[in-house]
């Protein structure tokens, strides 16, 4: 397989997650980071993570060679009270991936307590129904529109700890929602709800926009199912790796992707904890030497 992909990480690699923490990484160091490594580009991670100013943003990531891949937008959908915050938090967003160059807001749904202490567990997982279920699909419904009107696809990201993780809550979503909302298949959180994500990508051929490749232990998944960890325990007790250091075997993952002709960004990316992220470099030079021999060549993004 000789694949040739936009190839892109996210902050989040180097444990850059919503909020201050004294323990992030200062941003310049990340970005030299990601171009030194050898990726095409890098996702916008919080925002306020990098600069918000588009003509500084764009700037910082030329000087490094790198583009801005896209965004995302994780919030409470189902929380009426945050409907208003969140699209205008949902337009600031836009605007500024629409204004830096990118072409993809990743949609995600908070994580919430009753959720992540029964991630990749479903007998155990809490639902959305009525009234709060209809909320969600509206918000997001809201936020998809909110994205076409800055020029941008919005692509739904299922995600482990979240109401939408498990294979049924995804058909459900994509289903409420509309063909506008494309779809965003992480390979970590799939394995994580006991998704396969191959199969996911052959179901959704025609609404794949962006991909996020992901590695995990089985074996600390399963301990961390067996032991009732939240989502954010089991990403603290490491059960996110490098690619290749895991059990996702990503050739026929890959291989479908090739086949489905997507020509959108691949993100790297590893969940960590702030406090760890001095590994995170030479965790995705080996990364990025695991999709090389597998085949996959960066290529340079057209836009």
């Amino acid at each position: 397989m000789s694949l040739g992909i936009r190839l892109c990480t996210a902050p989040g690699t180097w444990g850059i997650e919503p909020g201050d923490d004294p323990e992030h990484a200062p941003w310049q160091l990340v970005l030299d980071e990601v171009a030194e490594a050898g990726f095409d580009g890098i996702e916008l991670g919080p925002l306020g993570y990098l600069p918000t100013d588009p003509v500084r943003l764009s700037a910082e990531l030329s000087s490094r060679g790198l583009k801005l891949s896209a965004g995302y937008v994780m919030e409470p959908f189902h929380a009426p009270a945050e409907t208003s915050r969140i699209l205008d938090a949902t337009e600031q967003i836009c605007e500024l991936l629409a204004k830096a160059g990118a072409k993809t807001l990743v949609v995600i749904g908070s994580l919430v307590p009753e959720r992540s202490a029964a991630a990749g567990r479903p007998d155990a997982a809490p639902t959305l129904s009525g009234s709060p279920r209809s909320i969600f699909v509206r918000t997001v419904r809201a936020v998809v529109d909110r994205a076409a009107d800055n020029g941008l696809i919005a692509a739904f990201h299922p995600h482990a700890g979240t109401y939408v993780e498990f294979e049924h809550e995804i058909d459900e979503m994509l289903s409420d929602t509309g063909p506008e909302l494309k779809l965003c298949v992480d390979t970590g959180h799939s394995l994580y709800a006991g998704i396969d994500a191959t199969a996911l990508l052959d179901s959704y051929s025609d609404r794949i926009a962006h991909v996020h490749l992901k590695d995990l232990h089985v074996a600390a998944l399963q301990r961390a199912i067996t032991d009732r960890l939240t989502f954010e325990e089991a990403v603290a007790a490491g059960v996110f790796c490098p690619l290749g250091d895991g059990d996702i075997d990503l050739a026929p993952f890959l291989t479908k992707l090739q086949a489905i002709g997507h020509d959108g960004w691949a993100t790297y990316e590893q969940d960590r904890v702030a406090a760890d992220y001095k590994s995170a470099r030479a965790d995705a030079e080996r990364s990025l030497a695991h999709l090389e021999a597998l085949g996959v060549r960066a290529a340079t993004p057209s836009h």
